[in-house]
């Protein structure tokens, strides 16, 4: 660094280490990371370095990088440190007086430079665009497949979603990732309408902006409750103070009202919830969902099934430890692994292709039972 460029940086540290002093290094947010096996020093050391004014360890540092702003590690904070509030800080010294050179960095500019020309993301494009600045996905197959995907999808037909002749339909943020994934879609659309659940995909909404680690906002206005169908999608509209639910949690709780069973690719599965989730709520439902459709749920200790996918740059510097404990244990279980999250989905079944654990997004697991099948349980019950 510059001797100017020094002294900036330095004053700004300093002003960073004043409104975390009270910090006494406890490691409550270290504990409560979901990011926390992928991290070399973690929220804690991150704090500690910012007050003890380490400009050049703090700018060397990649794991601020790899937050994924979940805000674990401040709400658990017993002094009320804005930890997650210091990782982005760092962030942004690196951005202005230089830094490490990571895969989740560079997709956060790429993100916020596409954001400011267009609504949402083409990952096709953004895969390109990452590729070309040295940064090669880890699994060359996944990714293939999945521009196979991309690309034979621009030319199907969007699924209709909701009820048909629904009176007062609910307003439903689909995000980028559902929309360039047309089967994912279909089989979100299949379940939508066949529960007769009343759905309308909002009109004009981009991007939800997480992608841009909150440069950009996210391009959608509501007054309403709006479902998602996305956790970072949840977290984007959050942010721009747009209420919302998960749309698995309401199709669950809409099918228990209305009497409706589910059926379930396999008799057993282990739940996967991702780091963005509400984690207790998510797999709450998930758990329900599995006892509409007479499925049992394996699960091991809670943080397992809730650690970071490494979606912010998984793809590009493999997969994230949290990701493989996880796929070990459903291997040892051989029982698939089910999420509601479709980038889980993806980054998670790059991981677990080799060891052969396949990897379910929600409504490719979760459908809804026939009548037959319906019969043929109470049968079983009787």
């Amino acid at each position: 660094m510059s001797t100017q460029v020094s002294e900036q940086a330095r004053a700004a540290v300093h002003e960073l280490a004043g409104d975390c002093l009270q910090c006494f290094q406890c490691g409550q947010c270290r504990g409560a990371c979901p990011n926390g096996f992928d991290l070399d020093q973690g929220p804690r050391r991150v704090v500690r370095l910012i007050l003890s004014e380490d400009v050049e360890k703090l700018l060397a540092c990649e794991d601020v990088w790899r937050c994924s702003e979940c805000r674990a590690c401040s709400d658990v904070c017993p002094m009320e440190v804005d930890v997650a509030g210091m990782m982005a800080a760092v962030r942004e010294l690196q951005v202005t007086f230089g830094g490490v050179r990571c895969p989740e960095r560079r997709a956060a500019a790429i993100a916020t430079k596409r954001l400011s020309r267009k609504g949402s993301i083409d990952n096709m494009l953004f895969g390109t665009a990452m590729a070309s600045r040295g940064f090669v996905p880890k699994d060359l197959l996944a990714t293939a497949a999945m521009g196979y995907k991309m690309a034979s999808g621009k030319v199907r037909r969007s699924p209709r979603l909701g009820a048909k002749d629904a009176v007062e339909p609910k307003p439903f943020y689909v995000g980028c990732a559902l929309q360039q994934d047309k089967s994912a879609l279909q089989a979100t659309a299949r379940v939508i309408r066949e529960l007769g659940f009343p759905l309308a995909e909002m009109k004009g909404a981009g991007c939800c902006g997480h992608a841009t680690r909150g440069k950009i906002a996210a391009k959608a206005e509501s007054e309403e409750t709006v479902l998602t169908a996305c956790p970072a999608c949840d977290h984007g509209l959050h942010e721009s103070e747009i209420e919302t639910v998960p749309v698995w949690e309401a199709l669950v709780e809409h099918a228990r009202r209305e009497e409706r069973k589910l059926s379930a690719k396999a008799p057993r599965f282990v739940p996967y919830v991702g780091c963005l989730s509400d984690r207790d709520t998510a797999l709450a439902s998930l758990a329900e969902a599995a006892e509409l459709a007479g499925a049992e749920m394996v699960s091991s200790y809670p943080s397992l099934h809730a650690g970071c996918c490494g979606a912010l740059g998984g793809m590009y510097r493999g997969a994230s430890e949290a990701v493989h404990k996880l796929v070990v244990f459903a291997q040892e279980e051989a029982a698939p692994i089910v999420t509601p999250c479709l980038l889980c989905r993806d980054n998670v079944h790059s991981a677990g292709r080799k060891q052969g654990v396949h990897v379910y997004f929600w409504p490719e697991f979760f459908q809804v039972a026939t009548a037959a099948e319906t019969t043929a349980d109470g049968e079983a019950d009787d």
